[in-house]
């Protein structure tokens, strides 16, 4: 079987697709390896997959600012370095990097030695370090529909988001039972993705009396650092909670999300057909989030509201939740988005060039 480095770090969104690809290569018997940062929410998450094996990389984005931009040179260097003597110790076959900043030290001690890298990219606006990996990867899967101008067309598939083993449709009661929520009643996920999002913790904070008033049940995932507690009223529970490791509850016990546009947040929507109001995050890189929303609104799976718009997330919300019928046709567009969301692809060219250049080392 094959060796597999994955770099995978940085972000919820970089960092799930990886440990998803890694749980599918691993049940095939191949050994993978995944190279993640040391922030605070690679390590939670990392924690829950002792099966799987880690190791802190190094490197920074570019930017922001001009004293970013500089630093970002010492930083790929010493990035390549590190990954040179990873290759040494692990002796991959492949590389699948998934984005970000952790990619770029890997992929390039990769192409110097002679290791075939595989670019993926989730979001339908490629980021700068996979737009830069891109042009000496051996293959690079992109959303549907998306290309990258200058590349051979034989090196550009589509493909779907990897999506984690457990993240899969729970019955709502049980669901609900597990996290400590109110069997009946609505309920409104509220989620910034991995790190939060205040604008969105703010609108929860500023609506307490309304949901009071309404009858409806939040859970918000206030991210890292951020607000822990409980608001009870007769017929609404209001909870706070940094972060849940228990996602796809969170998503089955919800009857309507508010979220972030990352491409991973969509992608665990549609599996476990959960409808949303997406609100971009608005500083995302090359507006990413953006393109991902309005492709998923256009296909009726959620509701795309800009933040600079928030002031009618209530009227948006309440109104979803008392239409049924407009509900339902959601979660159909749901359906169909999670059974388009195919990614064996990704897997299956992984298999092959890690299989090709291990015969050929032989």
């Amino acid at each position: 079987m094959s060796r597999v480095l994955l770099a995978c770090g940085g972000t919820g969104g970089h960092l799930a697709p990886g440990i998803a690809l890694a749980q599918r290569l691993t049940e095939d018997g191949h050994e993978c390896l995944l190279i993640v940062s040391r922030k605070a929410v690679d390590a939670r998450m990392t924690a829950h997959y002792p099966g799987l094996s880690f190791v802190p990389g190094r490197g920074r984005g570019f930017g922001p600012g001009l004293l970013g931009k500089l630093l970002f040179f010492p930083a790929l260097l010493g990035a390549m370095w590190s990954s040179w003597w990873l290759l040494r110790r692990f002796r991959p076959d492949a590389l699948v990097c998934f984005g970000g900043f952790l990619s770029l030290g890997p992929s390039l001690a990769c192409r110097l030695g002679g290791v075939p890298v595989i670019v993926h990219e989730a979001n339908r606006q490629p980021g700068k370090a996979v737009r830069l990996i891109a042009r000496f990867a051996a293959a690079v899967h992109l959303p549907a529909g998306v290309r990258l101008g200058g590349l051979a067309a034989d090196r550009q598939h589509d493909s779907g988001y990897p999506v984690r083993a457990e993240i899969r449709p729970q019955a709502r009661d049980a669901a609900r039972r597990a996290l400590g929520l109110p069997p009946t009643g609505r309920l409104v996920l509220v989620t910034g993705g991995s790190q939060g999002a205040h604008a969105l913790n703010r609108w929860v904070e500023d609506n307490l009396e309304e949901f009071a008033i309404r009858g409806v049940h939040v859970l918000c995932l206030t991210g890292p650092g951020g607000r822990e507690d409980e608001v009870r009223a007769p017929d609404s529970l209001v909870k706070f909670v940094p972060f849940c490791d228990q996602m796809a509850m969170a998503y089955s016990a919800a009857d309507l999300a508010v979220a972030r546009a990352g491409a991973g947040t969509l992608a665990e929507l549609a599996t476990c057909r959960t409808p949303a109001v997406l609100v971009p995050y608005p500083l995302a890189a090359d507006d990413h989030q953006t393109a991902n929303a309005r492709q998923s609104a256009q296909a009726g799976a959620a509701i795309l509201l800009a933040e600079a718009d928030l002031a009618r997330l209530s009227s948006t919300v309440f109104g979803r939740l008392n239409d049924a019928a407009a509900l339902a046709l959601m979660r159909d567009a749901l359906a169909l988005a999670d059974a388009a969301n195919r990614w064996e692809a990704l897997a299956h060219e992984t298999i092959a060039l890690a299989g090709r250049r291990r015969l050929a080392a032989a």
